[in-house]
């Protein structure tokens, strides 16, 4: 199906050419999903379908045109009727005087991991049965587990071609699983969520996910109110992974030439800690956000985002690339906009455990983001999922807390991060500690 699918993309940009476009690119592919639902402890929906799918943009004077369909073949339409319909609307569109091109071809080297044919061929049934699972796992821990669960599977290939030489063809495959587990006591309430995720089934471990998320909704029972003062926080693994990508995807070109980033202006300055290096790498094995290419068929490349505290370079599409003068480091979507992949931290020394010793008093959040104004900056979050840490140790659930701060000042607060880490298909996610944040208790 991939040579056939690369073969209708470059009949729908050969059409546009014809039409008049003076660029053009098509995509065309066909998918398999199962999702399963699991709520309050029954399975909720059950769910498998085939997806097939088609996109093309053209341009014209540097005005856009863009189609999108799902079912090409069962609505009975051919490459010259998405190539029309979108050479008709890049004439009617306004030009975008900083449109210059499409990204030429480039040649990459093939990723291992990222499709497996077992998860193509998949049954709902056993999706089911996986999803099912989280209950008995759940209720082993606490017989008074209320669980929700889901489980997905997605299979599928697909190519891009475009005026400038691009062809590529590629299947990628992946497999979701997450546990949300409640817990009363009376009025008492602990919960969690954990999860496991890969491109290949041998990427997941399944057994021990809701056994996890139970034991530690379990931890949640007897949350106190704290006082309000500026203290260290200390963010867990996966507290620690939202918050990176959070930082990466402040780093957007798009976002940043729009005026529309917290960051617009800062490229090359300090306004981090020395422990403050990530980089975005699309181009790991079996990452969750790995690929060869990007939506446009740009090579992907590693960048370093932040360097020693130095916010050291943006994330690229062609067209932001072109406006800029600079390259392109291949993080466009298909649909349009830049995103991150894969994130990773510089590790510490110390491991997490060390990390908390060393304070006297703070906050640990396990889950969530600090979430962060895209534009000014400002954080104001609440912590639905923390411990006070009191004399080197997680203390206590804490209940109806809130951090608050600034951007820059919690990056310039960065003082450790651990060497251990939580790890994920494609990333890892470490400890990182904040010297003091404003912490508000209920």
């Amino acid at each position: 199906m991939t040579d056939e699918n690369l073969q209708i993309a470059e009949q729908i940009v050969a059409e546009a050419k014809k039409l008049g476009a003076d660029f053009a690119d098509a995509f065309v592919g066909q998918g398999r999903h199962i999702s399963v639902e699991v709520e309050n402890g029954s399975i909720r929906s059950t769910e498998a379908s085939d997806s097939d799918t088609a996109s093309v943009r053209v341009f014209i004077n540097g005005a856009l045109g863009s189609v999108s369909v799902s079912g090409l073949a069962s609505k009975g339409l051919q490459p010259g009727d998405l190539a029309r319909q979108a050479v008709d609307m890049a004439k009617s569109a306004d030009p975008d005087p900083d449109f210059v091109s499409l990204p030429p071809a480039e040649d990459a080297p093939e990723l291992e991991g990222l499709y497996d044919e077992a998860l193509e061929h998949f049954a709902p049934a056993d999706a089911v049965a996986a999803a099912g699972r989280a209950v008995d796992e759940a209720k082993e821990v606490d017989s008074s587990a209320i669980v929700m669960a889901d489980f997905g599977v997605s299979a599928g290939s697909g190519a891009i071609a475009s005026s400038l030489g691009v062809a590529l063809s590629r299947k990628s495959s992946s497999v979701d699983y997450g546990v949300f587990v409640v817990i009363r006591r009376g009025e008492d309430v602990g919960a969690f969520y954990d999860f496991d995720a890969g491109r290949m089934l041998a990427d997941v471990t399944l057994p021990g996910v809701a056994t996890s998320a139970a034991k530690s909704a379990l931890g949640f029972l007897g949350a106190r109110k704290i006082e309000t003062r500026s203290m260290p926080v200390v963010l867990g693994p996966l507290s620690a992974y939202s918050f990176m990508k959070t930082l990466a995807g402040a780093a957007t070109a798009e976002s940043i030439q729009r005026k529309r980033s917290y960051l617009v202006g800062k490229l090359g300055e300090k306004i981090g800690s020395e422990r403050l290096t990530l980089v975005d790498n699309g181009l790991v094995p079996h990452g969750l956000s790995s690929g060869t290419h990007d939506g446009e068929g740009a090579r992907r490349r590693e960048v370093k985002i932040f360097d020693r505290g130095v916010f050291a370079a943006m994330l690229h599409n062609s067209y932001t690339a072109n406006k800029a003068r600079a390259v392109n480091t291949g993080h466009a979507g298909r649909s349009g906009g830049i995103s991150p992949t894969n994130v990773f931290p510089l590790l510490g020394e110390k491991t997490a455990d060390e990390i908390i010793a060393e304070v006297d008093e703070g906050l640990y959040i396990n889950m969530g983001s600090l979430a962060v104004n895209s534009a000014s900056g400002d954080i104001s979050t609440s912590v639905d999922f923390g411990y006070k840490i009191e004399k080197g140790r997680l203390a206590y659930p804490v209940a109806n807390a809130m951090v608050a701060g600034h951007i820059f000042d919690v990056l310039k607060s960065i003082d450790a991060v651990s060497k251990d880490y939580r790890s994920e298909p494609g990333t890892v996610m470490p400890t990182i500690r904040i010297a003091h944040m404003d912490v508000a208790g209920g």
